[in-house]
């Protein structure tokens, strides 16, 4: 065999050895995970930090990778009882994490088994805390009685310890992923929606023709005064007029007495005497005497 041959597959087997050398001796723990190093199946380490690590090859020392990433999960669909009895469904979402690689892998073993003790903690706690409120506390349009918020805190409270003590696991957020009812109560939430709406109308229109009366009034009250102050001016200004008058008239009788007694029988003549006027009259009498002909 030539030496070039022999060269290269001493390399190639060097190659070889060193690949499987370092699988078999080392790990690479990687950022979004966290890694339990168990040897004869017991723990000996836990790696959080991103790099290479040594090991024993196996079966002495065994690898165990747990995703640290978020991981969500909803719950079934199941019904639940209020406090009022009324049944409802409201599945629940839980945002989670692993934050104790070690026990969650000596209380779980694999990530696929922490879904369904979630829901267990959450459908447990869920349905105890149900108990505690009314329906319309749920679902309502007065924020006052609203307290779902309030639910979702006392829920996230009731499941986070007992996951992180028992399982390592830390809970991120858990919610009411939705609130609905089955079939047979839907018709009377209904009627009970419309009913309230209902006591809203009526107390809305109660209130709407309280404010017109109060505003009606408000508004006779100001209209009486102002005809009144109206009243009291135009008397005024009549008055005033009035006094202008006779003291014009009397400073035109001091002027000129026959002419003034004249326009006055003038205008008396021109009130009382219209188109196709037919007078039985003594001409003689004032102001009918400016009817008769003049004497030469």
């Amino acid at each position: 065999m030539p030496v070039t041959q022999l060269i290269t597959r001493l390399a190639i087997a060097l190659a070889v050895a060193t690949v499987l050398g370092f699988q078999l001796f080392s790990f690479q723990v990687a950022s979004n995970e966290a890694v339990v190093l168990t040897r004869f199946g017991s723990p000996i380490r836990t790696y959080t930090t991103p790099g290479l690590q040594a090991k024993a090859p196996w079966p002495i020392d065994i690898v165990h990778r747990f995703d640290t990433r978020l991981a969500v999960h909803d719950t079934r669909i199941s019904e639940a009882l209020t406090r009022d009895k009324r049944n409802v469904i409201l599945p629940v979402f839980l945002v989670w994490r692993i934050s104790d690689p070690l026990l969650f892998l000596q209380a779980l073993s694999t990530p696929s088994a922490a879904p369904a003790k979630l829901e267990s903690l959450a459908t447990s706690a869920r349905n105890a805390l149900l108990g505690n409120y009314d329906f319309a506390e749920l679902v309502s349009t007065n924020p006052a009685v609203l307290k779902l918020d309030e639910f979702e805190s006392r829920l996230t409270a009731a499941i986070q310890t007992q996951a992180r003590n028992a399982f390592g696991i830390t809970l991120v957020q858990v919610g009411v992923k939705r609130i609905s009812l089955p079939e047979a109560n839907t018709l009377y939430v209904f009627e009970r929606m419309r009913a309230e709406r209902g006591q809203y109308a009526a107390r809305y229109r109660a209130e709407g023709r309280r404010e017109a009366e109060e505003i009606r009034a408000r508004t006779d009250a100001e209209k009486t005064v102002l005809l009144a102050e109206a009243q009291r001016q135009a008397e005024e200004v009549r008055g005033r007029a009035e006094a202008e008058a006779a003291r014009t008239y009397a400073e035109a009788h001091a002027q000129n007495p026959a002419f003034y007694l004249f326009t006055r029988e003038l205008e008396v003549l021109r009130k009382a005497v219209k188109d196709n006027t037919t007078l039985v009259i003594d001409t003689d009498t004032s102001p009918f005497s400016q009817l008769k002909p003049a004497r030469p």
